[in-house]
């Protein structure tokens, strides 16, 4: 008996029936592929838009929820070494949240500081980050700063980010994460240059390397909101951590080695209007606020000043500010700064 196949139309079908695992394996590769590029274009780093590229910028964040923060991870693990270096050696480091970014990343302050001969450096970070990141991170800097700017906006609350908290458990699965982060802006970079409607407008910022100003990208989800200064929020479970606040804010700026009278403390306006805090804990500082209100200010989205709002802002701050930084920058100190 012959094993070989004598029927012509078995013989013809048997080459196809063993092509169809390949067809079956093609299709599953395709659709894998087509998965993949949805995924990072509704929640990777193509749901943002990549103009804010530049010449010394990198991407800081990205609303889609597959990518979120790079920033964190870029300074604390020196993905971004001319980062690291540029607010090391800034003559004046400002410190506080994403409010402080997007209300002092402006022209103004960078006219003043170029009128001034100095430099500067904003050290701000999203998800409402504070001290708890803070101060080990500029530990691990040992900036030669002749002054610091504080938002004290949460700033010295004892809770730490989602974000730090992640980063300063130390598990090396995260830090390879932001590896990971950082090779695909230049993918992200290449693709959304070339053919920018791929990608989509989502949030995002773009850090400068060399100031630490944010550049905003992305519209997605933006609503303009008007700040009202007549309803300012007396927020009495705030208040009752006003004996650990002023604690933690001692601590933090006994580890500066400035002139205390070169620690300028100030507050964003936003539409969460909660400087009664603000000014309670400066006053138990004995310090200084420094934060101009300004009038017909409005945010992109309740929380953080639109560009025109933050540049007036801005200016108003330096005009206040200005004398003090000058005293500190020429080397000495500003003299005590009295509580208002």
């Amino acid at each position: 008996m012959s094993l070989g196949v004598s029927d012509p139309a078995l013989a013809a079908a048997a080459p196809r029936g063993r092509g169809r695992p390949g067809l079956y394996l093609a299709v599953v590769l395709v659709a894998a592929v087509a998965a993949f590029a949805y995924h990072m274009r509704q929640a990777g780093i193509f749901a943002c838009p990549a103009d804010g590229y530049g010449e010394g910028r990198y991407l800081g964040y990205c609303q889609g929820s597959a990518y979120g923060d790079y920033d964190h991870g870029a300074l604390w693990y020196g993905l971004e070494p001319e980062t690291r270096a540029a607010a090391a050696a800034a003559d004046v480091v400002l410190l506080g949240n994403s409010r402080l970014q997007f209300g002092l990343s402006t022209a103004a302050l960078a006219d003043w500081f170029a009128g001034a001969g100095a430099s500067y450096y904003l050290l701000g970070f999203s998800h409402n980050e504070n001290a708890l990141f803070t101060a080990p991170l500029l530990a691990d800097l040992h900036p030669s700063a002749r002054a610091y700017v504080i938002s004290v906006d949460k700033f010295f609350f004892d809770r730490p980010s989602s974000v730090a908290q992640e980063i300063q458990q130390g598990s090396p699965d995260t830090r390879s994460r932001y590896e990971g982060k950082r090779l695909w802006q230049g993918v992200h970079r290449a693709v959304c240059g070339a053919l920018p409607a791929l990608c989509g407008g989502q949030v995002s910022y773009f850090r400068d390397i060399g100031t630490g100003a944010w550049i905003m990208d992305g519209t997605e989800g933006i609503v303009p909101e008007r700040i009202k200064f007549d309803r300012p929020v007396y927020d009495k479970a705030s208040l009752a951590m006003m004996p650990q606040l002023i604690e933690s804010a001692k601590a933090f700026l006994d580890g500066l080695d400035v002139d205390p009278s070169c620690v300028i403390l100030t507050y964003i306006p936003s539409t969460q209007n909660n400087r009664i805090l603000a000014d309670e804990l400066a006053a138990a500082l004995g310090q200084e606020m420094i934060a101009p209100q300004g009038e017909g200010l409005v945010t992109i989205d309740g929380s953080h000043l639109q560009p025109a709002s933050a540049e007036t802002w801005s200016a108003a701050f330096l005009e206040a500010a200005g004398p003090r930084l000058r005293q500190c920058l020429d080397g000495g100190g500003a003299g005590a700064g009295s509580a208002s």
